[in-house]
């Protein structure tokens, strides 16, 4: 009797051992050949996201990312709207430059941005921050996803105001956004006499010899006929 459950304990450690080592094996493949953790915009609960990469992002992370990089919220004001739903496997830009504005120390800018709403579509509460480096203005936005009916993906439009914004704009200034997980997202923006262009703007050079427009952050001008 003892030899025959002796026999048997073998056979489970035996099978507890092999199971595992599969196991480990298949988590190592997941990683090796790249498949993900989760599916980029799912709403996880529990105040989580995945991120682009695959991984689940939640929102103290993100906060705590924010407020430790040197972003402030200071003299700036940041409204958003709900403009539409946003199919997240569609082809569309998750963030899109709509206009930027500098008037009377005032900086102004417009985005739309990906976020999450409710079925209403009232958009999750966020925060905007705004940093500024040499030749480089970085906004970007903090969201609380924390309450769980925010969990339709949709598109929001932020406003973004920066009171006395009395930066010196050299001829490379550039405004980008970063969104929460780290990526990057140009503006494009042009700076020509000391004044900011949006991408695609036309407009006239100094001596009035060139129409000069902005194509993805640099000036390209041409000379009018007048001048030759």
């Amino acid at each position: 009797m003892k030899g025959k459950w002796y026999v048997n304990w073998l056979v489970v450690i035996t099978l507890v051992l092999l199971f595992s080592s599969l196991g480990t094996f298949a988590l190592s493949l997941r990683d090796t050949i790249g498949i993900k953790k989760c599916a980029y915009g799912d709403n996880l609960n529990e105040n989580c996201i995945c991120n682009s990469k695959g991984e689940v992002i939640c929102e103290d992370e993100a906060l705590e990312s924010v407020t430790s990089s040197e972003f402030s919220s200071s003299k700036m004001i940041n409204t958003y709207d709900f403009l539409s739903f946003f199919d997240v496997n569609s082809s569309n830009k998750s963030v899109k430059f709509v206009n930027i504005s500098l008037l009377n120390s005032n900086l102004n800018v417009t985005l739309e941005l990906a976020s999450y709403c409710n079925q209403q579509g009232e958009p999750a509460k966020q925060a905007g921050f705004y940093k500024v480096e040499k030749d480089r203005l970085t906004l970007t936005t903090a969201t609380n996803l924390i309450d769980e009916s925010f969990n339709r993906a949709c598109i929001v439009e932020s406003m973004y105001c920066i009171k006395e914004f009395d930066i010196e704009l050299g001829d490379f200034f550039e405004i980008v956004y970063q969104d929460e997980f780290g990526s990057i997202y140009p503006a494009n923006n042009c700076v020509y006499d000391q004044f900011l262009r949006n991408d695609g703007d036309v407009y006239n050079s100094v001596d009035g010899c060139y129409i000069c427009h902005c194509t993805d952050g640099e000036n390209i001008c041409e000379e009018q006929d007048s001048c030759l």
